[in-house]
């Protein structure tokens, strides 16, 4: 549970929540192009969690340790478990990423993986400044890895804590499984994809959405200007995750 007061930041939130984006994709065709902007979220979020880990759990050799055990634990079994989780059917034998397995998913349902596997070749060869002009990536999920990159290279670890714990969202599994239903896509049909679906689901509402809150409290300890800087982050965050999806749903409608 969060401590801190957060009031100030529910319109954005319930804002965030009740975007159209997720009442007006109904069709496979309109899952597919949803999935191809937000296939880039998908990859920044790793970025973000990275971040995290690199600021405040030991790295490098010699190691030394970190005081706030907490924190440690909390930051790298999220890592853990999106950066390698079990793959479909595997049962513990293989793992991959979430952002592996939302690919497959990808594929799954005939969405093009092309130009975000196209990104990653330029973020591998050239970097990340320069993969971000990348002129084929869908602008709006451009300029929301702007905004993520751009708090990851000014952010306070707090500030970044907020934005991963907070500027997400947890309605995009329901919309998906909503969409599937509607369109029929059975699991037998898309297992991976339903795979995907129940992990975000678990793991983010059972696990890492309380574990990130958590994070955040131990972070601030009633510090009142962080919680103030933490709002401040809170309420940009909401606010490029809905410019976001206000792309997506102006790409759908043309």
């Amino acid at each position: 549970m969060l401590h801190m007061n957060l009031t100030t930041v529910a319109p954005l939130s319930k804002k965030l929540e009740s975007h159209q984006v997720f009442t007006n994709l109904n069709t496979l065709s309109e899952l597919r192009l949803f999935m191809e902007h937000h296939v880039f979220a998908v990859w920044d979020f790793m970025s973000l969690l990275k971040k995290l880990q690199q600021i405040y759990v030991p790295h490098g050799s010699p190691w030394v340790p970190n005081p706030n055990g907490n924190v440690v634990r909390f930051i790298n079994e999220i890592v853990m478990e999106e950066e390698s989780d079990q793959s479909y059917g595997s049962k513990g034998e293989s793992y991959s990423s979430h952002f592996e397995i939302y690919l497959e998913a990808m594929k799954e349902v005939g969405a093009s993986t092309n130009i975000i596997d196209s990104f990653l070749d330029q973020v591998r060869s050239d970097g990340i400044e320069k993969a971000l002009n990348f002129n084929l990536v869908p602008e709006p999920s451009k300029e929301f890895m702007g905004y993520t990159f751009d708090l990851i290279n000014r952010g306070k670890g707090h500030e970044i804590a907020a934005s991963f714990a907070i500027g997400r969202e947890s309605i995009v599994p329901i919309m998906f499984k909503r969409i599937l239903e509607k369109t029929n896509i059975s699991a037998e049909e898309a297992p991976v994809f339903h795979y995907y679906l129940e992990r975000h689901a678990h793991l983010d509402g059972e696990h890492h959405g309380p574990m990130a809150l958590r994070l955040l409290d131990d972070l601030c300890t009633d510090n009142e200007q962080k919680e103030k800087e933490v709002i401040l982050e809170v309420e940009s965050s909401l606010e490029a995750r809905i410019k976001l999806w206000d792309g997506v749903l102006s790409a759908t409608q043309n």
